[in-house]
């Protein structure tokens, strides 16, 4: 009797302990990441000027004449427009750098518009000028650095730069003489150890390792090497890979995701890769945490190109709702035109875009002080674990249930009756995804429950549902149909009016 009376209360103890981390779960860089949500891709440099997208013609740095260069216009427009960071092509597949290296002659620096600005006293280090105007406007900065790189390359033809000081060594590729993958890392270690002009030095939030190239040049990249100079100066920056390590490729360039998103891989980026479909999906319970992003364009191009059209606001908002809607970082490339300016009507499709988005998903129908219910709470602890903490903006709390209990359904009562047409529901990631299928339901005639959102999949980070009509409710369920551990629902927003007048 004594030992059993002992092992009672040890019971009661172990059972109220928070839920076990879930196979892979991410770190804190990667936590930070996904809650940016919505960034900007923002190419620019020699291809503005000579309406390339790859910059095989090679010109003379001289090309790049931006008449009104202007970066605080480049972050405060994205600023406006709800993003939270910007990524520039610090160099492109073309080679020619924005930044004052000491790794080529090949750059922007060498040319008469940055000669001009220096005799002027002026900063002529685009990429300095941007990562400044990102934290006078608050918002995140990154960098692209093409491993291919065509000016390196012996099979890309230069007949341009003959003779002149730009005719250099051409050490890309394994048969070439030299080393590329110690010039890339001596650029990557220049990007990732810059400092403002005030001697400030600049966090990197991401730092985009694409793997395209447009020749049949065999150049294998060290990728450890990259990584680890990256890991070393700038920790807390997300790498972006085809595989990861940090973040994947979503597997198209459309702005849009399958319904169904796994946070995780079997494969790095050394592996061999997988198809689009895999990518866009994701592996359930795969080995190593590494979420999508999708890479898109508010244009035909990624680089700016006169007569393009601008994608408008609702376009935009479509891919919003496939991207991040689906549990999707949305990474939209903005390209500065040549004057050295996001264009006025990107400007204007992306102000249209933030409109929708806030009219759209700025309805949140919840407060703190709703009434919530549930099947089941974890030890019955409602003050850590109880369905009020989907309803209390915190990111660090969640709904959860005794371990075994893989379905279960939380309620939230509206105190009215109002129109709802939407709903956001976020996992609590930090412990891993676990949900794999998912329902919600809407009061309707005098309280009968009817299924609004029907097989629901994956959640993870974030899941927006929007309906094709409002129905009028007072009360709303979420109802969790699968999960391969105990669901951890961290949000629940209901999105509609409170001046109902659908009929």
């Amino acid at each position: 009797m004594w030992a059993s009376t002992l092992l009672w209360p040890f019971r009661i103890i172990a059972a109220q302990d928070a839920p076990a981390p879930y196979l892979q779960v991410p770190s804190q860089r990667q936590l930070e990441w996904q809650e940016q949500e919505l960034y900007a891709f923002l190419h620019f440099g020699p291809n503005t000027f000579t309406g390339e997208e790859w910059g095989r013609s090679q010109s003379l740095p001289d090309i790049c004449n931006p008449t009104d260069l202007d970066t605080d216009q480049w972050a405060k427009i994205l600023a406006e427009a709800g993003m939270k960071g910007m990524i520039l092509t610090a160099k492109h597949h073309d080679g020619m750098c924005l930044w004052n290296t000491s790794t080529t002659a090949y750059k922007i620096g060498n040319g008469s518009w940055a000669k001009q600005r220096e005799q002027s006293s002026l900063d002529a280090d685009i990429v300095r000028m941007a990562a400044g105007s990102a934290k006078k406007y608050g918002i995140k900065f990154g960098v692209y650095l093409s491993p291919w790189d065509i000016h390196r390359d012996p099979a890309m033809p230069k007949p341009g730069l003959e003779g002149t000081m730009y005719d250099e060594p051409q050490i890309f590729g394994d048969s070439s003489p030299g080393d590329y993958n110690v010039l890339y890392v001596q650029q990557l270690t220049e990007l990732v150890t810059m400092t403002l002009a005030d001697g400030t030095h600049i966090d990197i939030f991401e730092v985009w390792l694409d793997g395209a190239s447009g020749s049949d040049t065999v150049q294998t990249f060290d990728w450890t090497g990259f990584r680890d100079a990256i890991r070393q100066h700038q920790p807390g920056a997300v790498m972006w890979g085809h595989q990861g390590p940090d973040a994947r490729w979503v597997g198209n360039e459309d702005g849009a995701s399958r319904p169904t998103n796994w946070h995780t891989l079997s494969r790095t980026q050394d592996d061999p890769h997988y198809a689009g479909e895999a990518l866009e999906r994701g592996v359930r319970d795969g080995r190593y945490w590494t979420p999508a992003e999708s890479d898109a364009r508010i244009r035909d191009g990624w680089f700016y190109h006169a007569g393009e059209p601008s994608k408008s606001g609702a376009t935009l908002m479509e891919m919003y709702l496939k991207t991040v809607g689906r549990s999707v970082n949305l990474l939209l490339d903005v390209p500065p035109d040549a004057r050295g300016l996001i264009p006025d009507t990107d400007v204007a499709n992306l102000r249209d875009f933030t409109r929708l988005r806030n009219a759209t998903l700025g309805r949140n129908l919840v407060t703190p002080e709703h009434s919530t219910f549930s099947s089941n709470v974890r030890a019955g602890n409602n003050n850590k674990y109880g369905p009020c903490k989907i309803i209390d903006g915190r990111q660090d709390t969640y709904w959860t249930m005794d371990d075994g209990e893989m379905t279960g359904w939380v309620e939230v009562d509206l105190g009215n009756v109002y129109c709802v047409d939407g709903f956001i529901v976020q996992e609590h990631i930090a412990l891993g995804q676990r949900v794999g299928g998912y329902g919600i339901d809407a009061t309707v005639d005098a309280g009968t429950y009817r299924a609004v959102v029907n097989n629901g999949t994956s959640i993870g980070h974030k899941r927006i549902d929007l309906l094709d009509k409002a129905v009028k409710t007072s009360r709303i369920r979420l109802r969790i149909t699968q999960a391969n551990a105990v669901p951890l629902i961290q949000s629940l927003q209901v999105l509609g009016s409170r001046n109902c007048t659908t009929k």
